[in-house]
């Protein structure tokens, strides 16, 4: 919620501007304040809130036209009836881990490097079965009982 911080700042430089032409207001009574003076100085804080305003207006609007983007894409993966993929799943926790970090909360999840990444399998080598062989005879599981004499050998 980075951006409340931003609005709030803009709502206190405004309630500065606005303490500033009530002061100047009030020095409008004073006899010797010239009227000129006056209206240069209020004609200046308001262009100079009005500029502030319009250029943290244009940067906000980036801001938010990349946000609604971007939990547009978000919003409808949730909506949809289709499995997510792992890439899907991984971008959706980063977003997460972001959010919980800037809150001040522990991860959730650890991502790890590509470097300590175990290496994905080929999709060749997915099913084929070991080469070790067993050898020899394997011994009777306890559930299993033979059928041949006790003194028979094969």
């Amino acid at each position: 919620m980075e951006k409340a911080h931003l609005y709030e700042a803009l709502y206190l430089v405004n309630h500065g501007i606005d303490e500033a032409v009530r002061g100047v207001q009030r020095l409008k009574k004073s006899p010797k304040l010239f009227m000129e003076t006056y209206h240069k100085s209020m004609a200046g804080l308001e262009r100079r809130r009005s500029m502030i305003n319009l250029q943290f207006m244009l940067e906000m609007r980036k801001l938010e036209e990349d946000d609604e983007c971007r939990f547009e894409e978000e919003y409808n993966v949730w909506l949809s009836d289709e499995p997510l993929t792992n890439d899907e799943i991984c971008r959706l926790m980063r977003g997460v881990e972001r959010e919980r970090k800037l809150e001040g909360k522990p991860p959730l999840v650890r991502f790890l490097p590509r470097s300590k990444r175990p290496k994905k399998t080929s999709k060749k080598s997915e099913g084929v079965r070991s080469s070790h062989r067993v050898t020899g005879l394997q011994p009777l599981t306890s559930g299993i009982k033979s059928t041949a004499p006790e003194g028979a050998r094969a």
